[in-house]
């Protein structure tokens, strides 16, 4: 076993795979914080391990798993535990020696995107994380629990417009696959239109206010499903 994997993750994961990692993962965190702990995530690993969305998606490995690490060490502060985010690293860091791959198999890379709020009250707040951590969200989009661990994807909402601001890659195909899924739940006929009046009011805190002309262009295409 190393004891010193490579910070960055080459190895394609497979959902079987995955499957294998969070279990390890699992095991690790129970011991460690001694109750279940629960992840939001997003990203292409959502597509994979969404039972609905990988019918919709051609999609079949990802080299990574994107976590809210913030939203986890906001949970565990009120808990009154400061260090939750180092501890669950090193269990995360600990299944990647063990299965020879890269300790960002599971990483928050992209919390530094992720928006903050303020509600009607003047308060700020996370947006993504409060809607996700609804309880018809957590009955919808949960893609793995265990024991030990219990992992939710974000609101489909949420996941697409996180896919509209990074948009690279493999990001259009699952954003269309996400919407179709979203047609099949409640009948919604995206549009142009209906896209960007959905991406200027209900995911205003991520900035499509400002989008450019050029910019709202490029979602045209995502609707012609």
């Amino acid at each position: 076993m190393s004891s010193s994997p490579s910070s960055h993750n080459e190895v394609q994961l497979s959902k079987d795979f995955f499957c294998t990692l969070l279990a390890e993962l699992s095991i690790l965190v129970f011991q460690e914080f001694g109750c279940q702990i629960r992840l939001f995530i997003h990203g292409g690993a959502v597509m994979i391990l969404h039972p609905n969305l990988s019918t919709s998606s051609r999609r079949r490995t990802t080299r990574d798993i994107d976590y809210i690490r913030r939203a986890f060490g906001h949970e565990w502060r009120k808990r009154g535990v400061y260090d939750a985010e180092e501890r669950l690293q090193r269990c995360i860091n600990a299944v990647a020696a063990k299965f020879y791959i890269g300790t960002d198999w599971m990483n928050a890379d992209p919390d530094v995107a992720l928006p903050f709020a303020h509600n009607s009250q003047g308060q700020l707040y996370d947006p993504i994380y409060h809607d996700s951590k609804q309880a018809n969200n957590i009955d919808m989009n949960t893609v793995y629990q265990s024991q030990g661990l219990v992992v939710i994807s974000v609101t489909m909402l949420g996941r697409v417009a996180l896919k509209l601001v990074r948009y690279k890659k493999d990001d259009p195909t699952d954003i269309v696959a996400m919407l179709r899924h979203g047609t099949r739940l409640n009948g919604v006929q995206w549009t142009p239109h209906i896209m960007e009046t959905w991406i200027k009011t209900l995911r205003w805190p991520m900035g499509y206010n400002t989008y450019k002309p050029e910019q709202a262009q490029e979602l045209i295409p995502l609707c012609r499903l």
